[in-house]
């Protein structure tokens, strides 16, 4: 098992109420345990990653990244507004959405300033790794 996959088992423990994990791949065995504190890593929002739709385009496409598949959420509760609309300026870091998947919220976030200036998807649509959410122009 890579650190890289360590790091994201820890960092999804954090993000949860999890009081154990334990994994088991090929000859390979992880137990992760809580003792009543908080994980001691650091979390690590999920971030957007960016592929651009041609070499000569001036807008980014932001797509979920890893290997995460579950529900979009554009806003942060029901019956709050939308993170961002067509149009907004954001900001490098900025939460753009959420994406719920095995009961937790990993937010999706912009990973250089731009404007939003395409939503490719509605919330509550299912959505996996590789899949355009947003069309970002560079500022």
């Amino acid at each position: 098992m890579n650190p890289e996959r360590i790091k994201a088992l820890i960092d999804l423990m954090a993000e949860s109420d999890l009081s154990e994990l334990s994994l088991n791949e090929g000859d390979t065995q992880l137990r992760l345990l809580r003792d009543g504190q908080p994980v001691a890593a650091v979390a690590r929002p999920l971030t957007a990653t960016v592929a651009a739709a041609t070499p000569a385009a001036s807008s980014d496409t932001f797509d979920a990244s890893a290997a995460l598949y579950g529900v979009l959420h554009l806003t942060p509760a029901p019956d709050q507004p939308a993170f961002v609309q067509v149009g907004d300026a954001v900001e490098a870091g900025q939460t753009l959405a959420v994406v719920e998947a095995m009961k937790m919220f990993h937010p999706l976030k912009a990973e250089r300033a731009g404007v939003v200036r395409a939503i490719l998807a509605a919330s509550g649509d299912e959505v996996a790794a590789g899949k355009p959410l947003f069309r970002l122009e560079a500022v």
